[in-house]
């Protein structure tokens, strides 16, 4: 009987007993307008349609689940989504969490700040034109939207209009975009594969968020996201004029930050032991 007891002590804790020691401390960084069991679910619902993340660094993944939580938004693949990369220095496969173009547009309208904000990627297909004249800066963009084949993705491009009456504008090449995935921790897995087009649209709105007024909700999340990037290789964008430094302004990254790579998670609070 005792040997039995202390054999099923020795057990490690199941994933989904990890997340329910872990709910408080969800629940407690949790916006009010966003339901603490509504949450769970779509985070368990992640983790069945997604096996590799239940293979992955179990305390990473429960760190991507407070942080998805703390940005308030839902991992369902819109809102936000996590994501695995391995690690060199651990040698393990790792979660992080990455809010999706959805959850930043969501960010960006729920804070008040603006009048709208809007984005989209131009084709080949498509009539597009960008120009600044003495009145300020404009866009058109008719999508193709009857042809059968647009053509390749030739650029991405976000507009925001803020109350004061002002409208910032903000247009990147397929070459930029490509610069921003090639120091991505998961460029060659998960979003920037299944979704490039979103994540291209993400990619445009960072860079034009540098130049809205934000909410210090967004400002957050936008820095918590920047775990997501790996500027502390150069090679990695050696092929592209600018470098990691012209990937910190596509990004909106202060250059004054260090190009260290991330400290490991610090310990969450409330963590389940394992």
């Amino acid at each position: 009987m005792n040997t039995e007891v202390t054999t099923a002590a020795k057990m490690p804790m199941k994933l989904s007993d990890d997340l329910n020691v872990l709910r408080p401390e969800i629940t407690k960084v949790l916006p009010t307008h966003v339901n603490p069991d509504k949450f769970m679910r779509v985070v368990m619902t992640a983790l069945t349609m997604n096996p590799a993340l239940k293979n992955a660094d179990r305390r990473s993944l429960l760190t991507a689940a407070v942080r998805a939580a703390t940005d308030g938004l839902l991992p369902d693949g819109r809102e936000g989504a996590f994501v695995t990369f391995y690690d060199k220095r651990a040698k393990a496969n790792k979660v992080q969490w990455m809010p999706m173009v959805g959850g930043v547009l969501k960010k960006l309208r729920n804070s008040g700040k603006l009048v709208s904000i809007t984005c989209n990627v131009i084709y080949q297909a498509d009539a597009f034109r960008h120009w600044i004249d003495d009145v300020g800066e404009h866009l058109t963009h008719e999508p193709s939207t009857l042809a059968l084949d647009r053509g390749a993705l030739l650029g991405v491009y976000a507009l925001a209009k803020t109350r004061d009456g002002g409208t910032y504008i903000e247009v990147m090449s397929r070459m930029q975009v490509e610069q921003v995935r090639a120091v991505s921790r998961a460029a060659n897995d998960g979003p920037w594969v299944s979704w490039y087009d979103e994540m291209a649209r993400k990619s445009v709105i960072r860079r034009l968020s540098k130049r809205l007024p934000m909410s210090t909700d967004v400002e957050e999340m936008f820095e918590r996201d920047n775990e997501n990037y790996d500027l502390a290789s150069p090679q990695q964008v050696q092929e592209v004029s600018g470098g990691n430094e012209g990937v910190r302004q596509l990004l909106g990254i202060d250059s004054a930050e260090p190009e260290d790579e991330p400290e490991d998670e610090q310990p969450i609070a409330s963590e389940p032991q394992t």
